[in-house]
């Protein structure tokens, strides 16, 4: 009798065990109550030093684990399979991603699964190939101006290049989305960058704080009433930019409509659009505008800045691929200085580099979503209400790249048929639904400067040498290279 007690509690036990969800492993040096916050804390002055160890472990074990930070689950995942689960079927955002609120607003990156879903449907057409065609004249005058700055620094030595490529961008992004006036220009390039950089400085010192993740501990900081006043300085430089051109297309009774897509060569900055949506379909409010202007001015002034910095560092690092570079764009545009849509699907190579070199040198390295409902993988089951930290950087260095997995090949995008099947592999402008709205904007806009940078100017550094910080995006430190005119 009691041996079939026995029997039956060993069965039940056993069955438990089997059925039971399996939770990826946890990573080591989980303290109690604490978990691993003591390790973010630690590590808050060379956090991408230890993050990069710490995806490197994660890749060689498995693909999954998990880290608490106090309470908080946060699944740290690089399967290809499990990713493109994850990010197609949980669309919300962490927490974490509300330590931007001040910067972005409610914008696209930051807004909640159900208004994202609304509102990317309605900025659609703001990227269509038709609109990004009509900024590829103001992105050529504005490379031409970025070759002109560089001009007056070539051989004087090695150039810290940030801020020349931080003002091409903000200044072409503010022509293309806010159709801003050069006059107005210096007081964006001067204040509102700085105070980009100043906010996003503090969101990283937030992040990797746990006591800070509390905002009724955070707002008796000096960081919170800094954040709050470059927030309400950046609010009233967009605010009047807003407003005046609200007047002028009243005044002069244009407005974008449904069919200016159609329009070949029509200047239409997102602002147009925007302000479209607000006044004659009532969807969008002021704030809403403000936010989303702000999400795509930020967003592409701190990545693509930081993207065209690791690029010019690559090709100065590789004089072989570089002038390789050189010839295609010599047999494309001759004696030609000016760019058109059709030059630009001619550029395989420069195309080749550019994905090469986001692939090796992830900008985002890591994006994240929150398990709003428990997710049944093949291997583990991941709980709702946890995070989960998607690795871009163990992607982009998965084995389905082959055995020159970490090596820069920018010839493997030359052959399709070389490349893993398995598209969330290459994640550079994320992965799943919530893909990056400006992808497309952001590939041209780095193609026509770069056409025009390698053109002009012999590049040379050394990209081994460079150290690393991740602020939001993963940039160089003092991303210094030589620049000599070509005859």
């Amino acid at each position: 009798m009691y041996l079939l007690v026995l029997l039956v509690v060993l069965g039940v036990v056993y069955a438990y065990c089997w059925w039971k969800p399996r939770s990826p492993p946890t990573y080591p040096g989980q303290l109690p109550i604490i978990g691993h916050s003591h390790i973010l804390f630690k590590h808050r002055n060379d956090i991408w030093v230890y993050f990069s160890k710490v995806v490197e472990y994660i890749s060689e074990n498995g693909g999954f684990f998990q880290f608490r930070v106090g309470p908080h689950i946060m699944y740290v995942v690089d399967d290809p399979e499990s990713v493109g689960i994850i990010a197609n079927t949980c669309l919300d955002k962490p927490y974490f991603y509300n330590f931007m609120d001040d910067l972005l607003g409610n914008g696209l990156i930051t807004l909640n699964g159900e208004m994202w879903k609304i509102h990317h449907k309605l900025l659609n057409p703001a990227f269509s190939q038709h609109v990004l065609n009509t900024y590829l004249n103001e992105m050529d005058a504005q490379a031409q101006n970025l070759v002109s700055q560089l001009t007056t620094v070539a051989k004087k030595g090695p150039v810290n290049i940030t801020e020349f490529l931080g003002q091409f961008v903000l200044r072409t992004v503010c022509r293309t989305s806010l159709r801003l006036e050069v006059k107005d220009q210096d007081m964006i390039d001067n204040e509102y960058a700085k105070a980009i950089e100043e906010i996003e400085a503090i969101i990283i010192r937030r992040v990797l704080n746990p006591i800070l993740h509390f905002p009724f501990l955070f707002k008796l900081t000096a960081m919170y009433k800094r954040q709050i006043k470059l927030s309400h300085n950046n609010k009233k430089l967009m605010d009047p930019i807003i407003q005046k051109r609200k007047s002028d297309l009243i005044a002069t009774k244009r407005t974008v409509n449904d069919n200016d897509d159609s329009v070949p060569g029509k200047f239409k900055p997102a602002l147009d659009l925007l302000l479209h949506l607000s006044d004659e379909q009532y969807v969008l409010s002021d704030d809403e505008i403000r936010a989303h202007l702000n999400t795509f001015v930020a967003a592409s002034f701190d990545t693509t800045s930081a993207a065209l910095q690791t690029i010019l560092l690559v090709l100065g690092s590789y004089p072989e691929i570089q002038e390789r570079v050189y010839n295609e764009i010599q047999d494309i545009f001759k004696n030609r200085d000016r760019l058109t849509k059709h030059d630009i699907t001619k550029l395989v190579y420069l195309d080749a580099v550019i994905k090469e070199v986001l692939r090796m040198y992830n900008i985002v390295p890591l994006i994240a979503r929150q398990i709003d409902t428990d997710i049944v993988l093949p291997k583990y089951t991941l709980r709702a209400g946890s995070s989960c930290i998607m690795s871009i950087y163990g992607l982009h260095r998965h084995s389905s790249w082959g055995p020159d997995a970490k090596q820069f090949k920018p010839e493997r995008w030359l052959n399709p048929a070389t490349l893993p099947t398995n598209p969330n592999v290459y994640a550079a402008f994320g992965i799943g639904k919530r893909m990056c709205i400006g992808k497309q904007y952001a590939m041209l806009s780095m193609k026509t400067s770069l056409v025009h940078t390698v053109r002009k100017f012999h590049i040379s550094a050394d990209i081994s040498t460079l150290k690393w910080e991740y602020a939001v995006t993963l940039k160089a430190k003092a991303p210094l290279i030589n620049l000599t005119l070509r005859s």
